[in-house]
C-alpha cells in the first residue's frame, strides 16, 4: 500500500493469504476497529462518518467486523485520535500473533460474533492498558506483610 497515511499492518491484505476470503480476513482489524470505538481510540472524524454502523457497535448488534468493512477493510492515520494512533502504532506488528493465540491455529474460522470479541478484547485490553495492578484490601503482597502480621498477632491475643 503506497498511501502514507495508511498504518503499517492495518489493511486486509495483511490477512488475505492465510484467511482465505474476506470476510474472514477482516476479523482481526475488525475486532480491532470495534476495541478502538469501545475505548476512545477512534478520531472524530471516523465517529461522524460511521454514525449509522457505530450504534450497532456500541449495542454489540451484528457482526464485529461491519465497522472495519464500513471503512473499506483499512484502518488509516486520519481514523485514530492521538492516543488511539500511538496504541496501534506499537500494536499492529504483534496483532497476527495475539489472535492466533487467542483462537488457535484456526483463528480465521471463528465466528465474527460479540462473544469472541470478548475473548480478544481482554488480549487487546492488556496491550493498550497493560497488565492490571494489584488492589484489593491488601494491595501487593509485600504491602500486605505488616497488615498480616497485625492481624496474626491480634488474633493470637484473642485467643489467649
Amino acid at each position: 500500500m503506497n498511501d502514507i497515511s495508511a498504518l503499517q499492518y492495518a489493511n486486509v491484505d495483511e490477512h488475505m493469504s492465510a484467511a482465505g476470503s474476506l470476510h474472514k480476513a477482516m476479523l482481526p482489524l475488525g475486532f480491532v476497529t470495534a476495541f478502538c470505538f469501545h475505548h476512545g481510540l477512534l478520531s472524530a472524524q471516523f465517529v461522524q462518518q460511521h454514525e449509522s454502523v457505530l450504534a450497532r457497535v456500541r449495542y454489540q448488534e451484528g457482526q464485529v467486523s461491519e465497522l472495519f468493512a464500513a471503512n473499506g477493510a483499512v484502518l488509516n492515520k486520519q481514523d485514530l485520535n492521538e492516543r488511539g494512533l500511538v496504541f496501534l502504532q506499537s500494536y499492529l506488528a504483534k496483532l497476527t500473533d495475539d489472535f492466533k493465540a487467542t483462537f488457535g491455529a484456526d483463528c480465521y474460522g471463528i465466528e465474527d460474533s460479540w462473544e469472541n470479541y470478548q475473548l480478544f478484547a481482554k488480549v487487546l485490553v492488556r496491550a493498550h492498558l497493560g497488565a492490571p495492578k494489584p488492589h484489593g484490601l491488601f494491595g501487593s503482597r509485600s504491602s500486605a506483610q505488616p497488615i498480616v502480621q497485625s492481624i496474626k498477632s491480634s488474633w493470637k491475643k484473642l485467643w489467649r
